[in-house]
């Protein structure tokens, strides 16, 4: 049995406790709210890109998606939106990704500053914890890529809380990035692709699509996006919770 957290546990974690809270509300709100003005922003992308060119303004947009996903301010999904709507599916994949990459190195940093050792002494002294933390991101390059890949593939996994979760346990950096990059991949590409395309007829914002398309058309869009998310998380959560109870029998029977 896995002791509960004493008084003096609680504290050590309390300081990680708020940035939790913090990383959960804070994005849920940012995102309706960039959302809303995804035209906005998109312009201003637009005018930096003719006056410095598309690469400048992608280096603009994923520094922003850096510093807001980074620090839990904004959710990756909007953002990914954003970057289909100012700069197609191809470069705004590649624009989002940059900075899916960059804010994880962020998140990561902070989780490990605000943490401190509480987390992983926490772990560590409770051994069947720490055995199956060991055996999953202690088990080689390969294995702990996998396990992140598979932990960012679920939308149910927010990016902010998984920085948290993974930095505060010490997760090799090279895994962790690379596990980021290829699970998250998948919801980023189909985001910005339906932005794209909603934003093809020139529609300067999420309202002018509505009265261009109608409802209907719209709404469709929005259940294409959510429906394929949410399978492709359905995926991966199957596939972690295999390989967690794979790794755990392989633990317990060694």
């Amino acid at each position: 049995m896995i002791p509960s957290l004493d008084a003096s546990e609680r504290r050590e974690l309390r300081p990680v406790g708020i940035l939790a809270i913090c990383w959960v509300v804070l994005p849920a709100a940012g995102g309706f709210v960039l959302l809303a003005n995804v035209g906005e922003a998109s312009e201003m992308l637009d005018a930096i890109a003719v006056s410095s060119g598309v690469a400048v303004s992608l280096l603009v947009f994923a520094s922003f998606f850096a510093i807001t996903s980074g620090l839990g301010l904004l959710p990756t999904y909007a953002q990914a939106i954003l970057a289909g709507w100012a700069f197609g599916t191809t470069f705004g994949t590649i624009g989002a990704i940059l900075g899916i990459l960059l804010g994880a190195t962020i998140g990561f940093g902070l989780a490990r500053l605000i943490s401190g050792p509480a987390i992983e002494s926490i772990i560590n002294r409770r051994p069947v914890v720490a055995a199956v933390r060991n055996a999953v991101i202690g088990s080689g390059f390969f294995r702990a890529t996998y396990i992140v890949g598979l932990l960012r593939l679920s939308p149910n996994s927010p990016f902010a809380l998984s920085n948290l979760a993974l930095g505060g346990a010490r997760t090799p950096v090279t895994a962790y990035l690379l596990g980021t990059m290829l699970g998250m991949l998948p919801r980023t590409a189909i985001a910005a692709g339906i932005a794209a395309a909603a934003a093809a007829d020139g529609s300067e914002g999420l309202a002018e699509v509505v009265e261009k398309k109608g409802w209907v058309m719209t709404i469709s869009g929005v259940i294409v996006l959510v429906v394929a998310v949410v399978i492709i998380g359905s995926i991966g959560k199957r596939a972690l919770k295999r390989a967690l109870e794979d790794q755990a029998d392989t633990t317990a029977s060694s």
